[in-house]
């Protein structure tokens, strides 16, 4: 027993104290009783800051004070005053935990070179003030040490009032306002004189914020003469300082006077720094338009606050904002500007999780948002969030009534999530100097891969910045001119290895010039993989096939052909099989134009896929459908697709030995460079072209009665005649015309880099427009294709595909894939009653494929099309 209690009282308090002191700051005791270092939790590896003082070094009334300051710090609670965590106190020695914070006087050394600095310096001197009328009204105290010396400055860029060794009372004697002669320039005239009264006297701590005020524009006084002389003091404020510091008590102004009339119109402390951040603070108490009209605004203005103040506290107020109100779509472009400022741990911690809660928000302006800014933030999604905590909210979008959510949506699907698969980018100075070419080998991004929930993800470690849309004067790095510039590059990864440097100016990438490249379209090369095999190879799929078929608006209908070509290189080849021929077949029968090139691009960009057999019987056929369509585009298109194909018979044709090597590559599964290297260059100029055709839908205001009457109008001009115009020139196309971009495959090629092709978009204003320039062309075209364009022939030109069409594409790739078992596992259990819709197939051909279960039959000449 007598042991228990010898080791329970021998216990060194300081060995178990939880918490590490780093390293000291210096200078800080020779105006305190503390020794100032900077330390960590052991517990939380929380930064914190403690103050230490060694009381056999400071004799016995200096130790009392410091005594006093622990004492008066437990019981202190104030948004200005230092956070008290934890202390310690032996008879040798005192150690107080406070939040992490540095001396102000090496951190306004800093803040001075930042442009705005009197408006930061305000909002600082607003928040000492406070803590200062605080004490003297609500506490009854003087603090009786206010100075550079007794001021810190926490992580949020927040000024914290400390240095309570010297505080009293109103009740105690003024005999203890007297300090050491180190403090004499701060040293109020009536303190220094011995004719102050303590009770109800806010003089002393008045005069000494006076001090401070000086000191924050002047750096700390070394005697109480130079007080006389302003300097660089604001002159809105130079008077009222003057009267801080009056030598009359009665003459004296108060601290809270100081404030009020600096708080008004055209006042030092009413400028937008003090104004924003005052709102933030009672965020809550405001109504729902005063806060979606703040932070409309914030990002504007984001520019004025230091880098502190927007990630440690204006961004942790946005989060709270995003997680308890409604105001998600109004902090988006703020919480993107600010993350811009993070590393990738604090990226992670602070503004993925607000990413996440607003893709669930059922808020669709703020999922639009989202999709907007997508560029920004879609570099830092992990594969395991956008599986589990972005896909199952996102891809609802895909089903929204509103056409612009399925349009962005969309979008996201098709540039955000799916790798490229090579990457040759040439790298150069600045202007006037010479350019490098510079590859890298998939040896060494593999050498940097991530394992992250069995998916492996591959990076070349540089991030970019910059583009024409960005304002060089406002780039943070100072670049001369709008290019896409490095702004990182990681040590030791594969771009660092193949000599890429920080600042490099990026000319080209996988082909595609970005000298006069939108930020948005150089970070759209930034993508990596993320979709796992489940959601990519089917539920995606299903979607894009739902969109395919039932989406009333043509734009997404293109869209959704383009994205499926994108990403068909990533399907297993079992889904391949089964749902590119039908899909990029259907789009090839679309009304609208875009969509009709857009499926004939997406057959050629994936033409490795299809055995020789579905070239022939069901690809060819439905091509040689589109060189009579009204389209000048669609035709030239079909043409080229047509020839591309048709190469590839005729040289399996002369050269039959290669034919197992052409069908292996239909069940090639996915590897770096595989496809890029095998791909012919009409494939290669025609998935080039395939990405920077990307389409806008028709307008999402379009009521559906709207979208009735259209369609009726269309089906009426679709039935007119065609005439010859009367000037005898052909008639102008009526799809948008884009730029194509070459994407020539390297041989040296990078799996999932950071860098792929860019894509830009192409506006269709409206189907109605359309269907308008359609009417008026509509009697503009040669008599030679007077006898194609009957009503009864003009098949691709029906708002309803397959009524009577004999020329189905599943009828014709019902023999090609009689091998593969549509219904067989749980997975794919639906896909017939999807495909068997009357927009796709006629139901007699279905019913009839069903009952035989994939028994072969003969072709027979039907018209324009096969039927078995």
């Amino acid at each position: 027993m007598t042991s228990m209690f010898t080791a329970l009282f021998s216990r060194d308090p300081v060995k178990e104290f939880p918490f590490d002191l780093l390293n000291k700051y210096p200078d800080v005791e020779q105006f305190s009783v503390f020794s100032l270092y900077s330390g960590k939790s052991r517990t939380t590896q929380e930064d914190v800051s403690i103050f230490c003082a060694n009381l056999k070094d400071l004799g016995y009334l200096l130790a009392q004070k410091a005594a006093a300051c622990l004492k008066k710090i437990k019981t202190l609670r104030h948004p200005s005053i230092l956070l008290y965590l934890d202390s310690i106190q032996t008879d040798t020695l005192i150690y107080i935990v406070t939040e992490a914070v540095v001396p102000f006087t090496s951190y306004v050394r800093n803040l001075k070179e930042f442009s705005n600095f009197k408006e930061v310096a305000s909002w600082g001197l607003y928040s000492v003030a406070n803590a200062v009328s605080f004490l003297s009204q609500d506490v009854k105290c003087v603090h009786n040490n206010i100075n550079c010396h007794s001021i810190y400055v926490n992580k949020s860029g927040e000024w914290k009032l400390f240095g309570f060794e010297y505080l009293i009372s109103y009740e105690d004697e003024p005999e203890a306002l007297q300090k050491p002669g180190e403090f004499e320039q701060y040293a109020a005239p009536e303190v220094r004189d011995g004719r102050v009264v303590l009770k109800n006297n806010w003089t002393v701590d008045a005069y000494g914020y006076g001090c401070f005020v000086w000191e924050v524009f002047n750096g700390p006084l070394s005697d109480a003469s130079l007080l006389k002389n302003p300097n660089s003091i604001p002159k809105e404020i130079q008077k009222d300082v003057r009267l801080l510091l009056h030598p009359a008590i009665s003459s004296r102004l108060s601290v809270g006077d100081f404030v009020r009339r600096n708080r008004v119109t055209g006042g030092f402390f009413t400028n937008p720094v003090v104004d924003n951040l005052l709102f933030l603070e009672e965020f809550h108490l405001k109504d729902s338009n005063e806060q979606c009209a703040m932070l409309n605004s914030l990002s504007n203005i984001l520019d004025q606050f230091p880098k502190d103040i927007q990630v440690h506290k204006i961004l942790s107020r946005i989060n709270e904002m995003i997680k308890f109100s409604n105001v998600g779509c109004s902090a988006i472009p703020a919480l993107i500007k600010i993350g811009k400022l993070l590393g990738e741990e604090e990226y992670q911690i602070h503004v993925i999780p607000s990413v996440v809660a607003m893709f669930a928000s059922q808020d669709r302006i703020t999922r639009v948002r989202l999709l907007e800014q997508l560029e920004h933030f879609i570099d830092h999604l992990k594969p395991d969030v956008v599986n589990e905590k972005i896909f199952p909210p996102l891809v609802t979008g895909l089903l929204d009534t509103s056409a612009s959510i399925r349009e962005h949506t969309m979008k996201f699907f098709s540039e955000s999530l799916l790798p490229m698969e090579s990457t040759t980018s040439a790298f150069g100075q600045p202007a006037g100097a010479a350019f490098r070419c510079v590859c890298i080998p998939v040896e060494l991004v593999k050498q940097r891969s991530v394992d992250a929930d069995g998916e492996t993800q591959y990076r070349c470690g540089f991030r970019i910045g910059g583009g024409i849309d960005q304002d060089p004067a406002q780039s943070p790095a100072g670049y001369p001119d709008s290019g896409i510039y490095i702004t990182s590059v990681e040590p030791g990864g594969a771009a660092e290895q193949c000599g890429l440097r920080k600042d490099d100016k990026i000319l080209q990438a996988n082909g595609c010039d970005l000298t006069m490249a939108t930020h948005e379209q150089a970070a759209s090369v930034q993508i990596a993989p993320k979709l796992n095999y489940k959601n990519l190879n089917e539920n995606l799929t299903r979607h894009f096939l739902r969109i395919l078929i039932k989406d009333e608006q043509p734009g997404i209908r293109t869209n959704c052909c383009i994205a499926l070509g994108k990403i068909a290189p990533y399907l297993q080849p079992e889904v391949r099989q089964k749902i590119l021929i039908p899909s990029f077949c259907r789009s090839m029968k679309d009304p609208f134009p875009p969509a009709r090139i857009a499926g004939i691009l997406a057959l050629s960009a994936t033409e490795q896929f299809y055995p020789l057999k579905s070239v022939a019987v069901a690809i060819l056929p439905s091509l040689t459908v589109l060189m009579i369509d009204p389209e000048k585009q669609v035709r030239e298109n079909a043409f080229r697709s047509c020839k591309g194909f048709m190469e590839k018979l005729e040289k399996a044709s002369e050269n039959p030995e290669i034919i197992p090597k052409l069908e292996s590559e239909v069940n090639m599964r996915y590897s770096a460079g595989s496809f890029a290297q095998n791909m012919p260059q009409w494939a290669s100029r025609a998935l080039s072209s395939l990405t920077t055709k990307f389409q806008k839908p028709v307008s999402s205001l379009l009521a559906r009665s709207d979208l009735k009457e259209e369609a009726a109008s269309t089906k009426k001009h679709q039935a007119e005649d065609f005439t010859p115009s009367s000037d005898g020139k052909n008639p102008t196309a009526t799809t948008p015309t884009t730029t194509n971009t070459s994407c020539t495959a390297s041989s040296t090629v990078v799996a999932n880099s950071t860098f792929t092709a860019a894509s830009s978009s192409t506006v269709v204003k409206s189907e109605s427009e359309l269907l308008d320039k359609f009417k008026s062309d509509w009697n503009s075209w040669d008599d030679d294709w007077d006898s194609e364009q009957t009503p009864a022939k003009q098949q691709t030109a029906t708002t309803d595909l397959n009524d009577d069409d004999k020329f189905s594409m599943q009828t014709e790739v019902n023999d090609v894939n009689e091998e593969i078992d549509w219904a067989t596992g749980e997975d794919w259990q639906g896909w017939d009653e999807l495909l068997s819709s009357p927009a796709v197939v006629a139901k007699s051909v279905l019913t009839e494929r069903k009952s035989k279960h994939h028994q072969k039959s003969d072709f027979k000449n039907v018209n324009n099309g096969i039927s078995f």
